[in-house]
């Protein structure tokens, strides 16, 4: 598996959605896109920079190849949100 991710490795990009509370349901809106040259400047911290950069909240890191889903990282930094903004007014449109 490791060998086989390492092949894949140069290839990753990522999303990051943070998770709102809407009713009974998390719902998690894309906040961000990342390609691995900005990943690896703060892949060996990513809670922090996840919280200089948004705050708290609950956080997915989703890496994919390609539109091939890889793996999904949660986040819970704790502190106020500073990400409310990014989320549309009305998702449904």
């Amino acid at each position: 598996m490791d060998a086989r991710f390492g092949e894949i490795y140069s290839r990753v990009r990522l999303t990051l959605l943070v998770g709102v509370f809407e009713g009974s349901i998390i719902v998690f809106y894309e906040i961000a896109k990342y390609r691995l040259e900005d990943f690896e400047q703060w892949k060996d911290r990513p809670e922090q920079y996840i919280y200089e950069q948004f705050g708290g909240g609950n956080f997915k890191l989703n890496f994919y190849e390609g539109d091939s889903f890889i793996v999904t990282v949660n986040f819970k930094p704790k502190g106020d949100p500073k990400w409310e903004h990014l989320i549309p007014e009305d998702p449904l449109g």
